[in-house]
């Protein structure tokens, strides 16, 4: 028997009469509770609380979360082949890491092009052709750039023969752009820049330079057009002495008399940063910095060089 209690008088609506109410504690709960606000079986409770305890959880999670962290996007197959292509080119040796590798990204077609072109002596008309074109092309650009589509250059220009590429019209300058255009190869290095005015000067120049190799003194006394422009630095390789990337000119007192010079002949796209690109590359000038395995390379490759060298350290 539970425990009774004496409540105060209820009144009765339906005869205006107040009744004594005495009823049990435990009558009273079931009473004054509604079937909404019953105990729910213990089972429900603790999935409730569980719910409820790993919605703060996550909200605690966004809450912490800082706003300015930047979520990596996980490497494309083209990154992920390239870094493997140059880890396997330079497993197992003792070299430190190329001075070049901040600016080439460890690009293995760069840094191929840095470790066995740029700085090596080259001659030839249409070698020496090629680098000028190109190296107009790169105006504005990367030189990664133009690297990655060099093979397009070569093919849209007969390799760069000079007779082959002077005979060119607009006509082809139109096939070579529809053709970059509807290429469905997928691959941007198989695309050479859409620039009307940098391909039409590729086949001005060569006109020009056929100009010049028709006229007696077209090359100021030298017998071809490689003769020419090494003899802006007397045909001997200048030797710099530079620190660092950031001590290296864009320009120089010779390739500044080199365009100067060429753009008289009526070539295009031919300002002195862009000589002075072509004389780096080709080996007129070594602008490795000094302390560099490059340098060192350069340094007793060029003492070995009949005709000597500029020593400007």
């Amino acid at each position: 028997m539970g425990l009774t209690h004496s409540f105060p008088p209820i009144f009765n609506q339906a005869n205006g009469a107040s009744l004594p109410a005495l009823c049990t504690y435990s009558k009273m709960r079931v009473r004054t509770r509604s079937s909404s606000q019953r105990r729910p079986p213990a089972a429900t409770t603790r999935r409730a609380t569980k719910k409820k305890t790993e919605s703060k959880i996550k909200l605690r999670v966004r809450v912490l979360k800082p706003n300015n962290v930047k979520v990596k996007v996980p490497p494309n197959l083209n990154q992920i082949q390239n870094a493997a292509a140059y880890a396997y080119a330079n497993a197992n040796t003792n070299t430190k890491t190329p001075w070049y590798n901040s600016f080439t990204k460890g690009d293995p077609v760069y840094n191929s092009y840095m470790a066995n072109e740029w700085g090596y002596e080259k001659r030839g008309d249409a070698a020496l052709f090629e680098k000028l074109c190109l190296e107009g092309a790169q105006s504005g650009l990367s030189w990664r750039t133009i690297l990655h589509k060099r093979k397009a250059y070569r093919t849209a220009f007969h390799d760069f023969d000079i007779e082959l590429v002077s005979q060119m019209t607009c006509s082809d300058v139109d096939c070579i752009l529809n053709n970059s255009e509807h290429n469905n190869s997928g691959h941007a290095k198989d695309r050479v820049v859409r620039h009307r005015g940098k391909l039409m000067s590729v086949i001005h120049n060569a006109k020009q330079l056929k100009t010049m190799k028709e006229r007696i003194d077209g090359f100021d006394g030298y017998t071809n057009f490689t003769e020419y422009l090494w003899g802006f630095v007397k045909d001997q390789p200048i030797l710099n002495g530079w620190s660092g990337p950031n001590d290296v000119p864009s320009k120089t007192e010779e390739s500044e008399a080199m365009s100067q010079a060429l753009k008289r002949c009526g070539f295009k796209f031919i300002g002195p940063t862009t000589c002075y690109s072509l004389m780096q590359s080709c080996g007129f000038v070594i602008d490795h910095p000094v302390d560099s395995d490059e340098w060192k390379a350069s340094f007793e490759r060029i003492q070995k060089r009949k005709g000597g060298f500029q020593d400007r350290r």
